[in-house]
């Protein structure tokens, strides 16, 4: 189709997507231009928009430094503190309305440790409330359709005939002042972060202080918001499908029992909770619309011409809900993971614009399923309406129309599945060491060493 002069070609089928945007990479990698979310709001500076080159390379190699699999794999002690707290704080009076915000704080607090050394306790601080803010104004871009995006010549026009031009700037500007702010805070923490782990990179020398922090407040925007996202829709599926919680609670009692809560020892054991994550980032994708990739070079497809220059857009909300692919697709069945395996897992995109952070998404999403399922019966809330008890409706069909798409607001009930369950969530988070920055010198320390053993193995 056609929006203005800008030719989309929108693809719903995995094979399909695969067979550009996987086989072809080398020319399906770059992104189309938006003058909007791209030029107005992002000055060039947000890694999402940047046209596939050596920017974006760059950009990307410092991503991959902080979230390849190997050193995902070293941030298990920050997931477990900050996946302590969200279990207690899912027992308390009001999870049953605010367990969004819970996962909020958890996902926002994980990655402002990684990024900065700061914690976030509350969620309700500051530096969370800022980039809540950001993250709002980011997906008022989606909803509200701009003329310029439409004509993109529009762009040539002072600011005082511009209203975009002016809402850009005045966006872009707060959120430069505050990403250089944190970032001067993540460089005079102790320990390791990834501020710090960048500013040392040589890739970084001739970057500016604007520059840097914006490769470093990429990383918070796109994982603080989609994995609490797929947390919420956990809760919704639990409460939908409740035979699908009593076999992930028999095989976590199985595995785990009652005295002490999963870990990540245990993941390797427990296929089923593997199985409802797949699902979750099935059944609904945070990005239902897909982000735009843009071909570099005149290609031809299936018989059909591709220009240089168009917006290849992969569906999600197509591949996922494909009968062929899929069967029952509207439904949420884990089961079909285990039935299928080899069907691959596309939530986090493809080719060379995968998602670099697929790795800490994935173990925070693992340990929290499983944690939740081990310590927690999720049902429907009730309400008292004209003295009558009335049942809170779960709609899996309500969500947001934005970028990142998510449940609206419902209600349910979440009760410890024991008094034993809450003896032993209190017992392990007060054993739990709590200030992150005595984990974050650990990891410094632990990252030296893995280095001095590269190096003496000769690897890179």
């Amino acid at each position: 189709m056609k929006l203005g002069p800008q030719k989309f070609v929108l693809v719903g089928t995995l094979d399909a997507t695969r067979d550009l945007l996987d086989k072809r990479n080398a020319i399906y990698s770059s992104r189309p231009h938006q003058p909007m979310a791209g030029e107005c709001l992002s000055k060039g500076l947000r890694s999402l928009f940047m046209p596939y080159g050596d920017k974006w390379r760059t950009c990307n190699k410092l991503h991959v430094s902080v979230l390849n699999a190997r050193i995902s794999n070293t941030y298990k002690p920050i997931h477990d503190l900050e996946s302590r707290q969200l279990m207690l704080e899912l027992s308390g009076p009001d999870a049953g309305e605010r367990f969004s915000f819970y996962f909020f704080r958890y996902s926002a607090s994980l990655i402002y440790s990684l990024a900065y050394g700061i914690r976030l306790t509350t969620g309700t601080e500051p530096e969370a409330k800022a980039v809540d803010d950001f993250m709002t104004q980011f997906n008022q871009i989606f909803i509200q359709r701009w003329l310029v995006d439409i004509m993109p010549w529009l762009n040539i026009l002072p600011k005082a005939l511009a209203p975009w031009k002016r809402f850009g700037d005045r966006v872009h500007e707060e959120e430069g002042r505050f990403l250089r702010n944190v970032l001067n805070v993540g460089e005079s923490k102790p320990g390791w972060n990834w501020a710090k782990s960048m500013l040392s990179a040589k890739e970084t020398k001739n970057m500016s202080r604007t520059e840097l922090s914006y490769i470093i407040g990429n990383l918070y925007e796109a994982g603080s918001e989609s994995s609490a996202v797929v947390m919420s829709v956990f809760v919704m599926a639990a409460v939908l499908y409740p035979e699908m919680m009593q076999k992930a609670q028999e095989e976590v009692d199985r595995v785990v029992g009652p005295d002490r809560m999963p870990t990540f020892d245990d993941l390797a054991n427990l296929p089923y909770i593997h199985a409802i994550v797949k699902e979750l980032l099935r059944w609904r994708p945070v990005t239902p619309g897909g982000i735009p990739h843009a071909v570099t070079e005149d290609d031809e497809y299936m018989g059909y011409r591709i220009p240089k220059g168009t917006c290849v857009l992969p569906v999600y909300w197509a591949i996922a809900m494909d009968p062929e692919l899929f069967e029952n697709p509207e439904e949420f069945v884990p089961e079909r993971w285990i039935k299928n395996p080899d069907v691959p897992l596309f939530s986090f995109g493809f080719g060379r614009r995968i998602c670099t952070g697929r790795h800490l998404a994935m173990k925070s999403l693992l340990i929290n399923t499983a944690r939740m399922v081990w310590g927690y019966n999720f049902g429907h809330a009730y309400e008292l309406k004209d003295g009558i008890k009335v049942k809170c409706e779960v709609d899996p069909n309500a969500y947001t129309n934005t970028f990142n798409s998510q449940p609206l607001p419902f209600k349910v009930s979440i009760v410890p599945r024991s008094a034993q369950v809450g003896e032993v969530m209190q017992r392990e988070w007060a054993s739990v060491e709590k200030d992150h920055l005595v984990h974050l010198e650990h990891l410094q320390v632990k990252l030296e060493s893995m280095k001095e053993t590269e190096g003496a193995n000769g690897t890179a």
